[in-house]
């Protein structure tokens, strides 16, 4: 089970997930599930980095993704060198997300190594999950109507469907006004011009 959660205020989501869910759908599914899982937290990372303007949070989950899933099928012939890669990387961005977001622990780089290695990445899945939901658990969680709507379409888009959703009664005026200004802020009136100006009239 996974709660969405807005990233600071903004329109941009993360999941709050299971650790253990995360696990046990990795083996169910053998490992499939993982690839996908990774791409979405370092996203998550990305967004939340894109939000708080801050670097060191990542750029490009797809080329984490591919790395991960390069090291999983050809480890034995790249000598897991993508993968290791990859791990440490995602580690070091939620460090540096912990210290954005103000976390009172950061995440400890060895007991996350001990994990990744000696669980043969089983308990890296879950400590990696466990670390993330310590940042999401204080985010605003998203309202069980709006958890569907889409995330990447445009604000437009969004906009037209959160009205389909208030004139179906799925969420209230005061669901809708709020969706509406994360997606269309108010625009922040004109300063008032410093210096005196004068006016003749011929």
């Amino acid at each position: 089970m996974a709660t969405e959660v807005f990233l600071d205020g903004s329109s941009l989501r993360a999941k709050r997930r299971n650790p253990w869910g995360v696990l046990g759908l990795s083996l169910i599914t053998l490992g499939i599930y993982t690839f996908f899982w990774w791409y979405y937290i370092n996203r998550e990372l990305r967004d939340l980095g894109r939000v708080k303007r801050v670097s060191g949070l990542g750029e490009n989950p797809g080329l984490s993704t591919a790395a991960f899933v390069l090291g999983s099928f050809f480890g034995f012939f790249v000598l897991y060198i993508p993968t290791i890669w990859t791990i440490v990387t995602t580690t070091r961005r939620i460090q540096a997300a912990h210290r954005a977001t103000n976390q009172n622990e950061v995440l400890n780089g060895w007991i996350a190594a001990l994990l990744w290695i000696f669980t043969l990445g089983l308990g890296g899945l879950v400590f990696t999950q466990y670390e993330l939901n310590k940042m999401w658990e204080k985010q605003e969680a998203v309202s069980p109507a709006l958890a569907g709507t889409p995330t990447g379409n445009t604000d437009l888009e969004r906009l037209s469907k959160l009205n389909d959703l208030r004139a179906s009664g799925a969420i209230s005026d005061e669901e809708f006004a709020a969706e509406k200004a994360r997606l269309m802020p108010a625009p922040v009136p004109p300063e008032p011009p410093t210096g005196s100006q004068e006016t003749s009239v011929e």
